[in-house]
């Protein structure tokens, strides 16, 4: 059933639907993306309802009385001035808390304009255009909420948000216009209606960006991280380690025999063979360890916040567990290099990646020999 569920929705094997509901398990590179894109999004729509704001003046002018449009004017003069400035702040390394604050400060703009248009309008008949332009203010939660609706928010972060408009309103309605009680339980459920569309928006948003994000960063065929996106995962990682001197350890393993077999097997067998390894190699990890397909048979292997005795038992787990033979029964010479951050002394990540590669190369281990003992020996040059 699961099966067919992932087939249907072409849901990435290797993601979760619980990715949907919160953050706290997304990989690096799903973060990143994720956050960028509410960073633009956050921009263009800022820009939109400052535009929108401005042009909105002249309608108060037109429908509103001469003793109530300035307060209006002068209010969303203010809300376009934020809102601009928020648009073109200079762009920076996203992080969670900034971009969801800048959404928050959209939104209470937003609410800051209808809370003010309820108590100017609260005493004041409306009839005519003026009718029309006040209907236009009590819609704006509906207009907020309907907004939110585009941005790649996890469940927890859309509830947070939608939480807090419904609050406001209902607030605004019991402090400034004295509403009965059976009045805020049916503006309360109206209003919990749409935040149920307005959830569905947010994971069909979230949902796709962890589609498209895992297409760019996985290879087709291993479903390992690409080169690319692991060069930016192991990056941070190693930033991570220095900054809370904890150790980093990799493993750099290679299956050079693929590469000469291309020759005598065909190319689709020897992706099966590839991707076979790789299948295995994830299936015997921890969910917090990241592989990279480094080259077409070669694969790095981080292992975060893992000292050189831990790393080892990884080691000693694939030599005795993974390491066999080809599925077509052709010997697979493959060779594993360990290293670790704090024991070599390595200042950057290449440094890391350079001596696990050069340890990989000086030893070999055969497929159909290999046995755990051998994890001694692949430490050392």
């Amino acid at each position: 059933m699961t099966n067919a569920i992932r087939t249907l929705l072409d849901w990435p094997p290797n993601l979760r639907l619980v990715d949907l509901l919160s953050t706290w398990s997304h990989a690096p590179y799903l973060k990143r993306h994720r956050l960028g894109a509410i960073d633009a999004r956050v921009r263009v729509v800022a820009i939109a309802f400052a535009l929108a704001s401005l042009a909105w003046i002249a309608l108060d002018v037109a429908t509103l009385s001469a003793d109530l449009w300035p307060y209006f004017a002068l209010s969303r003069i203010f809300v376009a001035v934020v809102l601009i400035r928020l648009a073109i702040e200079p762009g920076r390394e996203p992080s969670r808390a900034r971009v969801l604050t800048m959404l928050a400060i959209v939104l209470l703009t937003l609410m800051a304009i209808y809370g003010l248009s309820q108590f100017l309008l609260a005493n004041v008949r409306l009839q005519g255009w003026t009718a029309i332009n006040g209907d236009l203010y009590r819609a704006l939660p509906l207009v907020v909420l309907a907004c939110l609706g585009v941005f790649p928010l996890t469940t927890v972060e859309a509830l947070v948000f939608a939480a807090a408009t419904v609050g406001m309103v209902i607030g605004i309605h019991r402090a400034l216009l004295d509403a009965h009680a059976i009045e805020l339980y049916s503006m309360f459920w109206v209003f919990a209606l749409i935040t149920g569309v307005y959830l569905i928006g947010c994971a069909i948003q979230l949902y796709y960006m962890m589609n498209l994000a895992h297409r760019a960063s996985h290879d087709p065929v291993t479903a390992a991280l690409t080169r690319h996106s692991g060069i930016e995962v192991l990056d941070l990682h190693f930033r991570l380690a220095c900054a809370q001197d904890v150790p980093l350890s990799v493993l750099f393993v290679r299956a050079r025999e693929l590469k000469s077999m291309a020759d005598q097997i065909a190319r689709g067998a020897r992706d099966r063979a590839l991707k076979e390894l790789a299948a295995k190699l994830l299936a015997l990890l921890r969910l917090s360890d990241v592989v990279i397909q480094w080259n077409d048979d070669e694969f790095v292997v981080i292992l975060a916040n893992t000292p050189t005795r831990g790393a080892q038992l990884v080691l000693g787990r694939l030599v005795d567990d993974w390491l066999r033979t080809h599925p077509e029964d052709a010997p697979v010479a493959t060779g594993i290099g360990l290293a670790e951050r704090k024991d070599d002394g390595a200042l950057d990540w290449w440094q890391l990646i350079a001596f696990a590669e050069k340890r990989s190369r000086a030893v070999q281990v055969p497929g159909d020999a290999a046995q755990p003992q051998a994890v001694s020996t692949v430490r050392r040059t």
